[in-house]
């Protein structure tokens, strides 16, 4: 049981030059998250997993990821409920969220949109390649954001 998911095969194993960027995968399914998860380290993120909204938390304030991708409903604290909680640490101001549900509904998307949410992924239209490229522009997204060295000086 120890080998990699069968699932995974179905996973590109292109790289991306943001190796080792820290991602959290909060999402109480586990055998969805831990796909998902082999998946992004295939291409060599570094990615923490969380099985409730407390654990997502704690994961975000101990790794301090670039991105973390955030089931809506969970135990303990839901999706929006971790925002909550993290807007009030000044260390994940620029902490990238994007909201994973099977809800697809309008008002769950606005919402996560109006607290400042990246993007709101479905997770019945999301396969495995379109999560490597879709977390991939995403990262490059807050690459292009970041003051380069000269503007600096």
């Amino acid at each position: 049981m120890g080998g990699p998911h069968p699932i995974e095969s179905r996973c590109t194993a292109e790289g991306d030059q943001r190796v080792g960027t820290k991602i959290v995968l909060a999402d109480d399914e586990p055998d969805l998250r831990a796909i998902y998860a082999a998946c992004l380290r295939k291409v060599g993120y570094q990615v923490h997993e969380a099985a409730d909204g407390r654990e997502a938390v704690a994961l975000v304030v101990a790794h301090r990821p670039a991105l973390l991708i955030l089931d809506v409903w969970m135990p303990h604290l839901n999706g929006f409920e971790v925002l909550d909680e993290l807007r009030e640490d000044p260390l994940a101001t620029n902490l990238k969220v994007v909201m994973l549900s099977n809800l697809g509904d309008s008002d769950t998307r606005l919402e996560g949109y109006a607290v400042g949410v990246v993007d709101y992924w479905l997770k019945s239209l999301l396969s495995l390649n379109e999560l490597q490229r879709r977390v991939r522009d995403v990262l490059a997204e807050i690459e292009s954001e970041a003051p380069m060295a000269s503007e600096l000086s």
